[in-house]
């Protein structure tokens, strides 16, 4: 590695970014420029989906693997390498015995490889950092340190911005618990808040979202004949059952009186917000089985990708359910 190169990876350590897509963006700007010639990739190793996706891409070959694509762990390069299988350098993947054997290999013809995992610190390996060519012996040592030094800044990254996950995540609970104080789950206004930060996220294509609407029908009913005391035991235990089967990334609130909403945070498509639904369905059925009201719970679906704003998303979902859209939500 050239002084020069040393340089510009000191000034990148010294930054301060605004995300890890903007640091991700600077290494693989600097990486691209310093490498030879061919694709330089930083992907996510999903281990809970078994996909490896792309999250950015530069240089030119290997179109293949472009920014968003999905595959398959078994049918990545960098799920061998990550696990210590195969080499992080290699000039000639028709030679190796597990690279050869990769569909990647065999349609895009990829030769050269190098690579380094972006480990965190409890030694668990998210992400790597890759360059491909479709030229032999393109890479060496210098190159594997480069990327080395690139993984170990894009995994310090890394690991903030799941620091912050987590400080909004305990956030969101302070919220809650200051929130409606029948179900303990944010209001109106401060689902609109977080629904719309996901919003933005979703326009910029860095993920796809949906937000849900439920709605348990025959609360009217149990008010009517039960009293107010049992309507509001209902919804509180809907509110519970939602609380608990939302995904930790996910987002929950009680929009209307008798209206929660949901946001899934980087669901997978409809198939993925409709399996949601499901296993909610069957929660509430069990928590409400003892019960002597009989309750179905309705919903609507809305993906954020597709609506013009967040709170347009969240009336089209509360639309689809049958409620007419609270303006006024609920007061606290």
């Amino acid at each position: 590695m050239t002084e020069p190169v040393v340089a510009e990876l000191g000034l990148l350590c010294a930054n301060r970014f605004s995300s890890l897509g903007d640091a991700v963006r600077s290494v693989l700007t600097l990486l691209e420029h310093q490498l030879p010639p061919g694709r330089v990739i930083f992907g996510e190793l999903n281990y809970s989906t078994d996909e490896y996706r792309v999250l950015d891409a530069r240089g030119k070959g290997v179109e293949a693997l472009g920014a968003g694509v999905r595959l398959p762990l078994r049918e990545s390069f960098c799920i061998y390498m990550a696990n210590d299988k195969t080499p992080a350098l290699i000039g000639r993947a028709s030679k190796d015995p597990v690279y050869a054997k990769l569909e990647l290999h065999k349609s895009a013809k990829v030769q050269s490889y190098v690579a380094a995992p972006v480990e965190l610190g409890d030694g668990t390996r998210v992400a790597s950092v890759c360059a491909m060519s479709t030229v032999r012996d393109r890479y060496g040592e210098s190159e594997l340190a480069l990327l080395t030094i690139a993984a170990r800044l894009l995994a310090y990254e890394w690991e903030h911005v799941r620091r912050e996950g987590e400080l909004r995540r305990l956030a969101q609970q302070h919220r809650a618990l200051t929130g409606d104080p029948l179900t303990g789950l944010p209001l109106r206004e401060a689902f609109l808040q977080q629904l719309d930060r996901e919003w933005h996220l979703t326009q910029r294509r860095i993920t796809e979202s949906y937000v849900m609407a439920f709605k348990p029908l025959g609360i009217e009913e149990a008010r009517a004949t039960s009293g107010d005391a049992v309507a509001d035991l209902l919804l509180q235990s809907t509110g519970e059952v939602i609380a608990a089967d939302v995904r930790r990334s996910d987002i929950a609130g009680r929009v209307a009186d008798d209206v929660f909403g949901v946001i899934l945070v980087g669901c997978r498509g409809l198939e993925g917000a409709d399996a949601f639904r499901m296993r909610l369905e069957r929660a509430f059925e069990r928590k409400l089985s003892q019960r002597p009201e009989k309750l179905e719970l309705a919903h609507g679906v809305e993906r954020l990708n597709d609506t013009e704003s967040a709170a347009a998303a969240l009336e089209a979902a509360e639309s689809a359910l049958g409620a007419e859209p609270a303006a006024q939500g609920v007061e606290g």
